[in-house]
């Protein structure tokens, strides 16, 4: 997503939720105060009777909310409150406006996601040798060709382009599903040392895109998280292909070429 056609749709969506709220909690034009009889209800209570009440420890109060705020709610309040802040200094002008939403695109940016990371304790090393290279390379062709055409089948024809329809939500969550799945099997192979830092790096990543493609099943509910998800999986995509190749560079200059790409 563009930087620019983004900061415009934060502008946008701070006036619209700056008047909407203006609106809910200040309307303009009230109704006519409508006067009704109300029935006497006997004798009044006394001071006394009164002060019972109010320290009546089984008097019932309402609760409050215990529900947890996503991420996007909780960014909406921030916004909210700064609008509100520049409004009542009379500051909303198209400057103040544009900055407000490119410090809240900053904020979407660099939004951190944590997820599990794998050690070198984790990966099974071997040495180096013309056999254990040509073993591990052809793992690492069966295993990312079996989840590459399991992927492709997780595509059942549902409208996946719309993103809060549940045909999108589940493709996601499935292939988040393939991802970790995919991940916990490179973890079994055993990798000659030459390729141990690309071969971790390549785990990690898609343990990564396995919380990712899980954030982007929920976007209806957090669109917020969802957005920081997709950043993070397109910088994935990259890292991946090189990884990747640094593999393949390795396996070839000893004299290993495979009929198929890793």
């Amino acid at each position: 997503m563009s930087r620019i056609p983004f900061i415009s749709a934060l502008s946008i969506s701070v006036a619209l939720i700056g008047g909407a709220l203006w609106v809910r909690f200040f309307p303009t034009n009230l109704p006519p105060a409508q006067i009704a009889s109300v029935p006497a209800s006997g004798q009044l209570s006394s001071a006394d009777t009164f002060v019972e009440d109010f320290y009546d420890a089984g008097a019932s109060l309402p609760r409050a909310s215990t529900s947890t705020l996503s991420q996007a709610d909780l960014l909406g309040r921030r916004l909210f409150t700064d609008f509100m802040s520049l409004k009542s200094q009379g500051q909303t002008s198209s400057d103040n406006i544009t900055a407000l939403a490119d410090k809240y695109a900053e904020s979407i940016k660099n939004t951190e996601i944590s997820t599990p990371k794998v050690n070198l304790s984790q990966i099974v090393v071997i040495p180096n040798s013309v056999e254990n290279l040509t073993s591990y390379g052809n793992s690492m062709i069966n295993i990312r060709n079996r989840y590459k055409n399991l992927v492709a089948a997780q595509d059942n024809g549902g409208n996946i382009a719309d993103i809060t329809g549940p045909a999108f939500s589940t493709f996601m969550g499935s292939v988040g599903k393939l991802y970790q799945a995919s991940a916990n099997e490179l973890l079994t192979i055993e990798v000659p040392e030459s390729l141990v830092s690309n071969h971790m790096a390549i785990i990690n990543s898609y343990l990564e895109s396995a919380k990712v493609m899980k954030l982007l099943s929920d976007t209806a509910k957090d669109p917020l998280q969802a957005y920081a998800a997709l950043n993070i999986y397109a910088q994935n995509t990259g890292q991946e292909s090189e990884f990747l190749l640094n593999i393949q560079k390795t396996l070839m200059a000893n004299g290993i070429i495979s009929g198929s790409s890793i």
